[in-house]
């Protein structure tokens, strides 16, 4: 794709991340964010933060995922509850709760990946 000449946007970028995440292709999600890093371009984008914070959570790298998501500058409900859902996956139970309570806005989603955690417990 970057040798076909193609321009890469924002919104390319978060949809390869976000595929990375669904296949939990750790390296290669690790490649485009190393791209996004050395090219500094879209580093502040929202949508781009919100889907490496959701693929380094969704592929058990709960601590790049936040080296990802304390730099950003706008957080939102997609962000944080990725970093819950993160948590909650790497059984860091205390975490996720202490995260999902900070959230000044809630949405269904959010409130699963607290679930989530109810169910690690009850193991």
């Amino acid at each position: 794709m970057m040798n076909s000449g193609l321009e890469l946007d924002e919104v390319m970028l978060a949809s390869v991340v976000s595929a990375c995440a669904s296949l939990c292709a750790l390296k290669e999600g690790l490649q485009i964010h190393a791209r996004v890093i050395k090219n500094n371009k879209f580093i502040d984008d929202i949508v781009l933060g919100n889907a490496l914070v959701d693929m380094y959570s969704k592929c058990s790298s709960v601590s790049e995922a936040r080296r990802v998501f304390d730099p950003m500058p706008v957080r939102n409900v997609v962000s944080k509850t990725s970093m819950v859902s993160g948590y909650a996956r790497a059984t860091s139970i205390k975490a996720a709760r202490f995260m999902f309570w900070k959230m000044k806005q809630r949405n269904v989603v959010s409130w699963n990946a607290l679930g989530y955690t109810q169910n690690k417990e009850n193991d």
